[in-house]
């Protein structure tokens, strides 16, 4: 059983969100604030965290800071926020993934499981396929069209935030955070060039890769 802290200070929805977990079989211990919750991390030790980030006595982002001093372990932000800053101030502050309200609560039950899976390996034997391009993570090989292609690791690692993430358009600012750190200074230009290696590599899979003028590149889906 997973062991689930969720910090928001709207008590109708931090409840409604462990009943439905607890329905599901998480374990879940609930905090008000970003105070509370990084009192509890420090007491208790969980599988992932769930922070609002708009909360009184410490925002999300900051009890997300403090978190991260002793502890990498999964943090999902809530927020009814969800421009591309947002996004960015999230991982920025050392979080993992981002959900905007409101969500289906189906959705945020996956994506804990997901987060948890990818962050304890245990799907690292798993395989992502889509369209005829396929990436084995435990192996970090790739193939298109059943033939293994040679990706640098930002490559393999830049494909598979798309193939993760396919229909949804990921900014340049997003993949950069997410592939080389929020700290990187380069230019964001960087994107477009390993998106050229990998369609390149993918040949005539290339067209999988869209791009979306002005705003950055998303993996297309099966029809």
């Amino acid at each position: 059983m997973y062991k689930i802290l969720i910090a928001d200070d709207e008590i109708k929805i931090r409840e409604t969100m462990k009943d439905y977990l607890t329905a599901k079989g998480f374990d879940v211990i609930l905090a008000k604030d970003g105070q509370s919750a990084v009192y509890s991390a420090e007491k208790e030790s969980f599988d992932l965290i769930i922070l609002d980030v708009l909360m009184p006595n410490k925002d999300g982002l900051e009890a997300c800071k403090e978190i991260r001093e002793f502890t990498d372990i999964p943090i999902l932000f809530l927020s009814a926020l969800g421009q591309e800053e947002n996004l960015l101030d999230g991982y920025k502050h050392g979080g993992d993934d981002y959900i905007v309200k409101p969500f289906p609560l189906s959705v945020l039950s996956e994506k804990i499981t997901a987060m948890i899976n990818r962050y304890r390996g245990l799907n690292a034997d798993s395989t992502i396929s889509e369209g005829g391009v396929s990436l084995s993570l435990k192996t970090r090989q790739a193939f298109c069209g059943g033939k293994e292609i040679k990706l640098a690791q930002k490559d393999f690692n830049l494909l598979m935030l798309l193939m993760q993430n396919k229909g949804a358009v990921l900014s340049r600012d997003v993949i950069l955070s997410k592939i080389w750190g929020w700290d990187f200074d380069g230019d964001n230009r960087t994107v477009d060039t390993h998106i050229k290696r990998i369609r390149k590599a993918l040949g005539d899979k290339a067209h999988l890769i869209v791009t979306t003028t002005g705003i950055g590149y998303s993996f297309k889906k099966e029809e």
